[in-house]
């Protein structure tokens, strides 16, 4: 039913993934921007990296079938550490510089269109309501500092869980395992990401619903999330799972169309799951209003002191 809600929100809202979508864009040319000053460094460490990693190879593999999948997956690895080892062996500042600019101010930004986007769709789950995103970027943008702020350190453990994962699946050296690379990349990466969604899907939507400070708002969230873990946890698998294998099967031109679907579709699942969590009746679309279960019928007894 999350899944389901979810997807009808999308098409309701279908307007707020396009202004999601240019915030986005507009974000990544400010930290392209940034980076331009010392492009020339950059271009040559890539050109370094692509040499020594030999990406011209991953055009000539084919599909992301078999052993071209696991040829494909090591390549990009070894780039990516080719890249930052031929960076901060030409100067550790500009190699500092860079991942502050991709690992910490780009990550922000998106984390407050992410609080822009939340506050968007909780007017219209609470009250059928349209609001301007500019308008409503403004009003939230201390709010959304403060959130984004935390959750960039706090989300920095998972990705390097993730990343890690990924990596020691491309360190495998084995004929056979090649032809299962496919499964075990789709079915780790679906699970290690929404592993991260678990701890993460509640925090946002309660700190728009609630306007608590950064802490209690994650706490807020995490028990609501805690009461349906097993259904958040299996419908952000699917999610995931749906989401990776369109890209494998259509190529890396699906992404032009799933990287900009993708973020607000997992936004509105997370206000989903934690009105539903929460026993928050919402609106799915202009005409229907869903009335999930209380609190107190989705409750365990030792949670009843937390009700009001």
């Amino acid at each position: 039913m999350m899944f389901k809600n979810s997807c009808k929100l999308f098409r309701a809202n279908f307007g707020e993934v396009w202004k999601l979508f240019v915030f986005h864009i507009l974000s990544l040319a400010f930290c392209v921007g940034l980076l331009a000053v010392f492009y020339k460094d950059y271009i040559n460490c890539a050109d370094i990296a692509a040499k020594k990693a030999e990406v011209a190879s991953i055009w000539e593999t084919g599909t992301f079938y078999g052993s071209a999948m696991s040829t494909t997956l090591t390549v990009i690895a070894n780039f990516i550490i080719y890249f930052f080892e031929a960076l901060f062996a030409s100067n550790i500042w500009k190699g500092i510089y860079f991942l502050i600019i991709v690992a910490v101010l780009l990550p922000l930004l998106i984390n407050i269109g992410k609080v822009v986007t939340c506050e968007l769709l909780y007017g219209y789950m609470s009250a059928c309501q349209k609001q301007s995103f500019t308008g409503t970027f403004l009003k939230t943008l201390k709010t959304a500092l403060a959130y984004s702020s935390v959750k960039v350190f706090y989300a920095l453990p998972f990705e390097f869980l993730i990343l890690a994962s990924m990596w020691g699946i491309t360190r495998v050296n084995n004929h056979v395992f090649d032809y299962f690379m496919p499964f075990i990349f789709v079915g780790v990466s679906a699970v290690l990401l929404a592993f991260k969604e678990l701890f993460n899907a509640g925090w946002a939507p309660a700190k728009v619903v609630y306007d608590h400070n950064v802490v209690s708002s994650y706490t807020i969230g995490m028990r609501a999330v805690l009461r349906r873990w097993d259904r958040i946890f299996l419908t952000a698998v699917v999610i995931y799972l749906m989401a990776i294998v369109l890209a494998m099967l259509l190529g890396l031109y699906s992404l032009i169309i799933i990287i900009p679907i993708l973020p607000p579709f997992l936004h509105i699942f997370e206000l989903v799951a934690f009105f539903s969590s929460q026993g928050m009746r919402f609106y799915v679309d202009n005409e229907t209003i869903l009335s999930p279960k209380r609190l107190e019928e989705v409750d365990k007894i030792e949670d009843a002191k937390y009700l009001i």
